[in-house]
């Protein structure tokens, strides 16, 4: 009854939160307040109306964060903690992911086309069918990583490690530079980076 009453109470403090409280929480609360901001965030349908393109959550602590199909194109999570969280479906087109940890990070079928994922690091995270066209991904850490079906044609993956990275079916084309600086052609053998 107690822990009712408790979650009752919160709901309607949030309620009267803004937008902007919200976002600030978000960005710069611990992980559970910056989790409940998002939350709070998502029954106001922020993430699915396309308001939020271009906020800054840079350096943000929103680990396991649920955004499944969220419209975040634009947004700068530069430096932030997502690890372990879902970005299913996502629109994170033009993104700046600098330094980012996606340790863990399901990012099935996401748009990242022209993210800036430059030293991010995307150990196992999952991201199949996604979209990272024209994406920079240098220095990225991609070991163990899911990029099956990825697109990664005109993507920059100059100096990242693919050390145990699924490519199966990924997408490549001759705008695409390898992390040895070379560019991608038809017959290269990935598993000189991949194993």
């Amino acid at each position: 009854m107690i822990r009712w009453f408790i979650k009752v109470v919160r709901s309607q403090m949030n309620a009267r939160l803004t937008r902007e409280t919200l976002l600030n929480r978000a960005a710069h609360g611990d992980n559970a307040s910056a989790l409940a901001a998002v939350e709070e965030l998502k029954q106001r349908l922020y993430f699915q109306d396309g308001s939020l393109q271009g906020i800054g959550l840079a350096g943000a602590r929103l680990q396991k964060v649920q955004l499944a199909k969220a419209k975040l194109p634009l947004v700068d999570f530069s430096g932030a903690r997502l690890n372990g969280s879902y970005f299913g479906e996502a629109d994170l087109n033009k993104a700046r992911l600098l330094k980012t940890d996606l340790t863990d990070a399901n990012l099935r079928e996401t748009r990242l086309s022209d993210a800036d994922l430059t030293g991010a690091v995307l150990m196992r995270a999952h991201m199949a069918r996604a979209t990272l066209h024209g994406a920079l991904l240098r220095g990225a850490d991609l070991r163990e990583a899911n990029l099956w079906g990825a697109d990664l044609r005109g993507a920059d993956l100059r100096g990242a490690t693919l050390t145990g990275a699924n490519v199966t079916q990924a997408e490549f084309d001759a705008q695409t530079i390898l992390p040895d600086g070379e560019a991608w052609q038809i017959g290269i053998a990935l598993e000189r980076y991949t194993a």
